[in-house]
């Protein structure tokens, strides 16, 4: 199979298997998180997920003017360990019984910050492990996977230790896992040239330019604007109804909630994965019209899924809605890699994750108060309509497009 081809590289090899495991203890790390955060304060839960999103938003924004200075690997290392530590802290406040929610939201803020790091950096890091158009689309692919993989073998592992491992020992699963990323990280790439970069600007100059240069190469690219908008629009759903939204609803309605929820996320990863097996072999000659497509899936499955009371239907339209997910990501990397300049794509990929992370942020901040007007299933089914109307715009923009050629 094409996608599988990069993995013969030991360099992208080593670094996908290191963040396959990242991705999967993370699982656990999201799930802690929401879980005892609900058990401090119920349904505002929310805000403590808001809080993380804000750190991930602030991050991507300000991040880049520390770590477009160092080299990628580096920044990815000391983040992995920093995480790793932050994890171990919360782990044995649960086992001395001294978790508290400031200690839970000081610290899932902080371990924030640090992925807001790490995550351009390995986008940087992949063009120059993968040179080739063709393989870098196939490693687009595999890397993309990672997180469609956690999504099968994170909720299933949680729904297996359910019950005889404590929710707070799950930190110590997600530490594990960014220790092993870092050594991961550290075997593949640490001793490679550094990624390509170009120090244009001096001082303030630097500073502004670290924080604006993903827009500067943006704003030229329409399709780039409204994939931007349309990630902004398909967080604030996933958050509002998946992540919290469900797992909310759940715990209401539901006689085994973590179970459900587990295997409705199981159902997720297996509809990510695939598509994503599928899409990484086709190259998107028409970025938009995946991205349109991305939209249209989603809304229409998160609308759908607080009305499956069936186990097995609730896994079958989780399964449905998780088609969007590599739509959209592959078309936004080849977007990415193929309209910006090599020493830009880090600054591009960081105004990606403000597209992603504002949706978050501004899907947690509002949940409480939508949840506690409208009930947490409507709220949830408002959340898809929403995404689903935003695919519709994209179809509107693409026939006026159509009708209105630009002038030679």
């Amino acid at each position: 199979m094409f996608v599988l081809k990069p993995l013969a590289q030991r360099s992208i090899s080593l670094l996908w298997a290191g963040q396959v495991l990242a991705a999967t203890g993370s699982e656990f790390y999201m799930v802690a998180v929401v879980w005892i955060a609900a058990d401090f304060i119920g349904r505002d839960a929310g805000y403590v997920s808001a809080l993380q999103s804000g750190a991930l938003l602030f991050g991507s924004l300000f991040g880049g003017i520390l770590t477009d200075r160092w080299r990628h690997s580096t920044t990815m290392i000391s983040a992995d360990v920093l995480r790793a530590v932050l994890l171990l802290v919360l782990s044995i406040a649960g086992l001395m019984h001294f978790m508290s929610l400031p200690l839970l939201m000081v610290l899932a803020g902080c371990i924030a910050l640090l992925t807001a790091a790490f995550d351009p950096s390995l986008q940087a890091t992949l063009p120059t492990i993968a040179i080739d158009p063709d393989i870098r689309h196939a490693t687009n692919g595999l890397f993309d996977a990672t997180r469609r993989m956690a999504r099968i073998l994170g909720p299933s592992m949680i729904a297996l230790v359910n019950g005889f491992l404590p929710k707070s020992q799950f930190f110590t699963v997600t530490a594990a896992t960014f220790l092993l990323s870092a050594l991961a990280v550290w075997m593949a790439v640490a001793k490679l040239p550094s990624a390509p970069r170009r120090r244009e600007f001096s001082g303030t100059a630097a500073v502004i330019d670290g924080v604006l240069g993903g827009w500067r190469m943006a704003r030229g690219h329409a399709a780039i604007l409204y994939g931007l908008f349309t990630n902004l629009m398909g967080n604030i759903a996933w958050a509002m109804g998946i992540l919290l939204g469900m797992l909310l609803h759940l715990r209401e309605t539901s006689a085994d909630p973590l179970t459900d929820y587990s295997l409705m996320m199981t159902a997720y990863g297996v509809g990510n994965l695939t598509t994503n097996l599928v899409l990484s072999s086709v190259k998107p000659r028409r970025p938009v019209v995946w991205i349109i497509a991305a939209k249209l899936i989603f809304g229409a499955g998160v609308f759908l899924l607080p009305l499956m009371h069936d186990r097995i239907w609730l896994m079958i339209v989780a399964s449905f809605a998780a088609i969007n997910g590599p739509f959209e990501n592959l078309a936004m990397l080849h977007l990415m890699q193929t309209r910006s300049e090599p020493h830009r794509l880090a600054q591009m990929y960081r105004l990606l994750m403000c597209a992603i992370f504002l949706g978050l942020f501004l899907a947690y901040l509002m949940s409480p108060s939508l949840f506690a007007w409208f009930g947490i299933g409507p709220s949830i089914m408002g959340a898809g309509a929403a995404v689903f109307v935003a695919g519709l715009v994209g179809i509107g923009l693409l026939v006026w497009r159509q009708s209105h050629p630009k002038p030679a």
